[in-house]
């Protein structure tokens, strides 16, 4: 059984992210089934681990083998297909961070996020926000703790689930010179299979910059955009991949407060189309549009989780820049031993923080057994 985009494949999978022959199924001598891959533009993996292009791997009734946005799995004989549509859950648990001496920059963060939402991440200098944001998205794992991705181990399978991920990062990384769609097309040619044709990647294109409501701009320089706009155009490049989970990292920084709520009211509209959304901001004009809000205690460890519109209750103030002030004037005060005493906590986070922290080791594949998947779809067999 061919595994692929062209139809002409046994199994058709309508995405862009695989390539038109991209791997087979077929059985071995002795009766076991076999996966390889057929030198695929963006990979094939067994458990979260990379084939080799044109490399295969034996399959046991546990592994689960995934391609593009599709992961498969066999049962009797027959395959079944889960697509990852984008309503996943995330959650981070005992996130620790050290450095060189043993001083911790992250200490013991854990948060559950649902499938669809917006989550906001604030807090003052030196709480680290980047260090997590680096932590979440695989990019610098923590010391110890997990990040589950759909209840999957993002650190140990980091190479097929970092194509789920879309990172903005907080400078826009676009050639000024180049027109919004021509931007777009070089990302999409890096992106996609070599395979992909330029019809495919311009129907992509034009999906996005209608969805982001960028088609009005698409043939304008991005050097001539506002800085809101240059900003969506970013999101854009991350979009063309259809990634399940979305982070930002101060996408609101330098824009006017008008510019602000625009962004914002974006990524609501992202989370509410089905991903789910973690932007790091120091702007808190726009907090309320939020699902969640993380609040960050300096020395890194969480202060608040839950809803935005009970958080300065919850600090017993009435603005932001008087608990900026706080934890300013109050460092060495217990911040997170007084989050863990509370009635928001046990609401909240209690759930998600009694597992236990996990050192981070990466086994070898033949180690590695991955947690049963959630949502297993339709069925398919020859």
């Amino acid at each position: 059984m061919r595994i692929g985009r062209a139809l002409e494949n046994e199994l058709v999978v309508s995405d862009l992210q695989v390539s038109r022959h991209h791997a087979e199924f077929h059985a071995t001598p002795d009766g076991r089934f076999e996966i390889r891959d057929l030198g695929s533009h963006n990979g094939t993996y067994v458990n979260g681990q990379p084939l080799s292009k044109s490399g295969s791997a034996l399959l046991g009734p546990n592994d689960i083998v995934g391609v593009g946005h599709s992961t498969f799995r066999l049962v009797g004989g027959r395959l079944e297909e889960f697509v990852d549509t984008g309503a996943v859950s995330f959650a981070a648990r005992h996130l620790t961070v050290t450095v060189d001496g043993g001083k911790q920059i992250l200490q013991d963060v854990s948060f559950g996020v649902p499938e669809k939402s917006l989550i906001g991440v604030i807090g003052p200098s030196g709480s680290g926000k980047s260090t997590l944001l680096k932590a979440l998205t695989g990019y610098r794992p923590a010391n110890q703790g997990d990040v589950l991705y759909d209840n999957r181990n993002l650190y140990k399978q980091f190479a097929e689930l970092r194509q789920r991920i879309g990172l903005v990062p907080q400078d826009d990384i676009l050639h000024k010179e180049l027109t919004v769609t021509r931007a777009l097309k070089y990302a999409a040619k890096l992106r996609f299979p070599a395979d992909t044709t330029e019809a495919e990647r311009q129907a992509r294109i034009l999906e996005v910059l209608a969805e982001l409501k960028l088609d009005i701009h698409k043939d304008k320089k991005v050097t001539s955009l506002s800085g809101g706009q240059r900003k969506r155009v970013s999101v854009a490049l991350e979009l063309l991949t259809k990634p399940s989970l979305i982070f930002l990292d101060e996408p609101t920084s330098g824009l006017d407060p008008g510019m602000d709520r625009d962004v914002m009211q974006l990524l609501r509209g992202l989370a509410d189309d089905g991903r789910t959304v973690l932007v790091v901001t120091h702007s808190v004009a726009e907090l309320a549009i939020c699902d969640k809000l993380l609040v960050m205690a300096p020395g890194g460890s969480v202060a608040y989780f839950g809803p935005p519109e009970e958080a300065l209750n919850f600090f017993g103030y009435t603005s932001w820049a008087d608990v900026f002030s706080a934890f300013e004037n109050y460092r060495d005060y217990d911040w997170a031993g007084r989050w863990r005493g509370s009635q928001h906590y046990q609401m909240y986070a209690a759930d998600i923080d009694a597992v236990a922290a996990q050192p981070v080791h990466m086994p070898s594949p033949q180690q590695m057994r991955p947690p049963k998947p959630q949502g297993w779809g339709r069925s398919c067999g020859r």
